[in-house]
């Protein structure tokens, strides 16, 4: 595919913050390189997937049931734009404990489709004018959120193709307070799986190298 179809620039790497708990998830992002995406309802903001609308231009059918459906459809992985953020190595980390993905996204049918987070409260529907627009219509409502979580800088990598999306990962960086067992599993890992990535003292984490 020549166009380039995500938000983000072609060279931005984004990073996925994670926790040892489910070890297994772990390895499937080393191993098979790719990120699970879930749904609005998976998500720990009460508030996503919350939208609103001028009454007189959409009827109930429409609002409850054809684009609701739709929304609840829509599977994303959360992405920050940014590796040190202490809160989120804290919340998504288990408090510095866990381990970090730096990834660049792919421009292929299982590469999804990424946007940025606009932090200015739900989402306000214009008049819909043809059925066709559902799909963007409720990705765009999940691609807002309140002020409040602006320090994530969240960008959105919607799936195309299931729960799972194709990236390219060009970092491994763990928390300060990895436990040496997980961060020894993970090093024999990124050797074999990830042979261009070497390890970096600096960043507490392996890093792509030409």
């Amino acid at each position: 595919m020549s166009d380039w179809k995500h938000e983000t620039n072609e060279h931005d790497v984004l990073y996925k913050y994670r926790s040892f708990d489910s070890f297994e998830n772990v390895v499937d992002i080393i191993v098979n390189k790719r990120l699970y995406a879930a749904s609005y309802k998976d998500m720990n903001d009460p508030m996503e997937g919350c939208y609103d609308y001028p009454e007189e231009h959409y009827n109930v059918d429409y609002i409850q049931g054809k684009l609701e459906k739709v929304i609840e459809e829509q599977k994303f992985c959360s992405l920050s734009q940014k590796r040190d953020i202490d809160l989120m190595w804290g919340h998504y980390s288990k408090g510095h404990r866990g381990i970090c993905f730096g990834v660049k996204l792919k421009n292929t049918k299982k590469g999804g489709k990424s946007y940025f987070v606009r932090y200015n409260g739900i989402s306000n529907l214009t008049p819909a004018k043809d059925a066709r627009q559902l799909k963007e219509r409720a990705q765009k409502i999940l691609r807002y959120k309140k002020s409040c979580w602006a320090y994530e800088e969240e960008v959105r990598l919607f799936s195309t193709d299931g729960h799972l999306v194709d990236v390219e990962i060009v970092e491994v960086l763990f928390g300060s307070r990895v436990e040496a067992r997980f961060s020894a599993l993970v090093k024999n890992l990124v050797s074999n799986y990830l042979p261009k990535l070497k390890f970096d003292e600096e960043i507490n984490g392996f890093k792509y190298v030409e």
